[in-house]
């Protein structure tokens, strides 16, 4: 019995040294990656979510006790998310709007979205959330929703890792180790977690909200399935920003 726990126990934190390094530049140690580890690393993604968000909220404090305007606060939260995220999630935020809003065939939308080049609805796609953030953040919200909407939005991943299924490539991707092979009972758990939590709490609308959220969530996933015949590791990447962004929103005072 001792020994099977000892196993276990490595095991959880390569699956966290996993999440980590996937979703943040938080240095780890050096790992082997195996396939399949990153779908069971999914598990994690909601709280290095959350870590991001906590540091985000630790900043917020920080620059109110140096009582930094409200509009420099805002772009310094948006841009030290980025910088924790490398950007990858609005990389795929830009590549999704490229290819969805072309009007080329199935052929050539695929090929977009692969395409690391900038087009003019990614370069729109980027300037819209960013700015919609910033404007979010400079007006009177609750700083609690810096870490609930990172949380959300890793969630909602894995509503496309739950309940989607990837288009195949020439070269298996990560997106193909992680959409469709999320079980449905880590999907379900962190929305259990995220939706009623802050119930608990007395935020007795909040629940009815973040279904909405959630629920914008998926249509514009099955809107990305149909245009691509499938979702790719970009798509997880744009419904992170999108349901992140919204909940943001939802926690304007």
């Amino acid at each position: 019995m001792e020994s099977s726990r000892s196993a276990i126990k490595p095991k959880i934190w390569h699956y966290w040294f996993v999440a980590m390094s996937f979703l943040t530049c938080i240095p780890v140690p050096k790992f082997n990656y195996q396939n399949g580890d990153l779908s069971r690393a999914a598990v994690f993604f909601p709280i290095v979510g959350g870590l991001v968000g906590a540091f985000s909220y630790g900043l917020y404090y920080l620059l109110r006790f140096v009582n930094a305007g409200n509009w420099l606060i805002a772009l310094v939260l948006v841009a030290t998310s980025l910088v924790l995220t490398r950007g990858l999630h609005l990389d795929g935020w830009a590549d999704v709007c490229d290819a969805l809003f072309s009007t080329q065939d199935l052929k050539r939308r695929r090929e977009i979205l692969k395409d690391s080049h900038l087009g003019t609805f990614g370069v729109t796609g980027i300037f819209l959330l960013l700015s919609f953030k910033v404007i979010v953040l400079g007006g009177n919200f609750l700083p609690i929703y810096l870490i609930i909407a990172p949380m959300a939005g890793r969630t909602a991943a894995l509503i496309i890792g739950g309940l989607f299924h990837p288009f195949r490539q020439e070269k298996k991707s990560l997106g193909e180790e992680f959409i469709g092979q999320i079980p449905r009972w880590v999907m379900g758990t962190w929305l259990g977690v995220i939706m009623l939590f802050p119930w608990f709490l007395g935020w007795h609308y909040y629940p009815f909200k973040a279904a909405l959220i959630f629920f914008v969530g998926w249509l514009f996933s099955k809107m990305m399935e149909r245009g691509f015949r499938g979702l790719s590791g970009d798509a997880v990447g744009a419904i992170i920003e999108l349901v992140e962004t919204l909940f943001l929103y939802l926690g304007r005072i």
